[in-house]
């Protein structure tokens, strides 16, 4: 018999279904949840399973029978609801009961996302050639020269930041002192000291009376502690008597060709070890330009795309977000978020609160990513998902290891395939989005890559793997979004009216 069904369409791709279940089939529930019960209470009387129905729905409550099987039913009706109304969800449903006389369940279904990514094809972006200024060739010699810089013994007056290598000794200056008698306060040999004008030592004067001396020569001198200083001498004079050793500066090697042959054998000259700075970070500069070009593009897309999607899309991708922000914690050595949270004093919900702009930007992306690799026929072959075995297992690929082949088995047929086949299909996206910015020359929209025409029709837009997109998340694969719809599960709330409300009484 067809269910008593009636849908009312909601914002954001959300279908509101109403199932009114025929009052015989809610009989035939009631009185297998009595029969059901009766075997486990005792009920003065009767034998336990021999009470009859209108007994124990009063010894129970009508409340206690509807749990029994309130929740299992609506989970059959709505089944059976999608398959008469020819619905098919995009994920599982919410669930309430709207009353139980008669029982009926109303239901929020999210549909399919719909993208409309408009003239996508006429879209163009400017695109600037990275260029590599003198000026940071400069700086890169710099930091090769502070790499290769170091204590060199010179011969030559010391000045200051030389680093001096002395034996000082130094007495207290004490008129009162019985002869032969001394307080010795510095007594070092090999002692090794930087002369800082900016830091020196102390006492004041000390770093001063060091500069101009020359390696073998000695000299003594008069210094002084300030009345305030935190030393125990303040206040008080000693006799310093030096002898410098050996004297170092910090030095860079020359900027010439010996140089660059230091910095690696391939140099041959300096302006051979410049230019390999150059074509180094011209490389790095076309990277960086490369995806930021790509993210314009991206944003380009998404402004001129019109799309409606479920709450669901976005709640899915701050999962994803959550869980990979979790893996790295454990990477970091921290146990649980729960934790990371309570040191920070945020609630979970805070915390996914502060991702949702970040979300809601990632999701929108892959929607439309997943719109144009359907609607420019893009494929994955099975060249494509060998290239990429390859790529992730290098000479191992050729492996006879039977654990490395049962994974390459994986990704060639089993679960790991659809992950493949997302991440490539994605990055196709991507690339076409590019040569389409780019006012290349292409084929035409929904020809596949061997020059067919596409003949089927376009698949739901599913949400697309982050891992794929500038934004790289964790999240499920594509499979396990479809499978999580194709169940066409509701969420059960929970929540019942008020006269579902009464507990059942204690089993005796």
């Amino acid at each position: 018999m067809p269910l008593k069904v009636s849908t009312e369409p909601k914002e954001n791709r959300q279908l509101e279904m109403t199932i009114e279940v025929e009052q015989e089939r809610v009989d035939q529930e009631l009185r297998k949840a009595a029969r059901k019960l009766a075997g486990q209470y005792r009920i003065p009387g009767f034998r336990k399973g021999k009470a009859p129905y209108h007994i124990v729905a009063q010894y129970v409550g009508l409340p206690a029978l509807f749990n029994e099987f309130i929740e299992k039913l609506g989970e059959e009706v709505y089944r059976q609801a999608l398959e008469q109304e020819q619905i098919e969800p995009y994920a599982p449903a919410s669930l309430d009961i709207a009353s139980l006389e008669p029982l009926t369940y109303r239901l929020t279904i999210p549909l399919e996302p719909k993208v409309d990514l408009g003239d996508y094809r006429s879209l163009r972006l400017e695109e600037e050639e990275p260029v590599v200024e003198e000026a940071e060739i400069e700086e890169q010699l710099k930091q090769y020269l502070e790499q290769y810089a170091g204590w060199q013994e010179v011969d030559r007056p010391s000045q200051y930041g030389d680093m001096l290598t002395i034996d000082v000794k130094s007495v207290l200056v004490q008129e009162d002192a019985a002869e032969g008698e001394e307080t010795v306060v510095l007594d070092e040999t090999d002692w090794d000291v930087t002369l800082d004008q900016e830091n020196p030592m102390e006492p004041p004067g000390f770093d001063e009376a060091l500069l101009g001396m020359r390696p073998g020569e000695e000299k003594e001198f008069v210094l002084s502690w300030p009345e305030d200083s935190q030393s125990i001498y303040a206040g008080k004079q000693a006799r310093f008597h030096v002898k410098l050793h050996k004297i170092q500066a910090y030095e860079q090697p020359e900027l010439n060709d010996d140089f660059a042959k230091l910095v690696g054998p391939d140099f041959e000259t300096l302006d051979d070890l410049k230019e390999s700075i150059r074509q180094s970070l011209l490389e790095e500069k076309k990277r960086e330009a490369e995806q930021e070009y790509l993210e314009k593009a991206l944003d380009l897309l998404v402004e001129q795309s019109q799309m409606e999607y479920p709450p669901v899309v976005v709640e899915d991708q701050l999962d994803a977000m959550v869980q990979e922000f979790e893996r790295q914690l454990r990477q970091f050595g921290i146990e649980s978020l729960e934790s990371y949270l309570q040191q920070t004093g945020q609630s979970l919900e805070e915390y996914r609160e502060s991702l949702r702009e970040a979300a809601e930007r990632v999701a929108r992306r892959n929607l439309v990513i997943s719109e144009l690799y359907q609607a420019e026929g893009l494929e994955v072959t099975d060249e494509d998902i060998e290239e990429r075995i390859k790529e992730m297992f290098g000479e191992e690929a050729d492996s006879q290891d039977p654990s490395t082949q049962g994974l390459i088995q994986i990704m060639r047929q089993g679960a790991g395939r659809s992950i493949l086949e997302s991440q490539i299909l994605q990055e196709k996206a991507l690339q076409r989005l590019l040569a389409i910015v780019r006012g290349e020359e292409l084929p035409p929209p929904g020809q596949k890559e061997d020059g067919q025409e596409s003949t089927e029709e376009g698949e739901p837009a599913e949400q697309a793997s982050a891992e794929a997109t500038p934004e790289a998340s964790a999240g499920g694969s594509d499979e396990e979004n479809a499978s999580e719809a194709s169940e066409h599960a509701p969420v059960a709330s929970n929540e019942t009216p008020d006269e579902t409300s009464e507990e059942a009484p204690e089993q005796q």
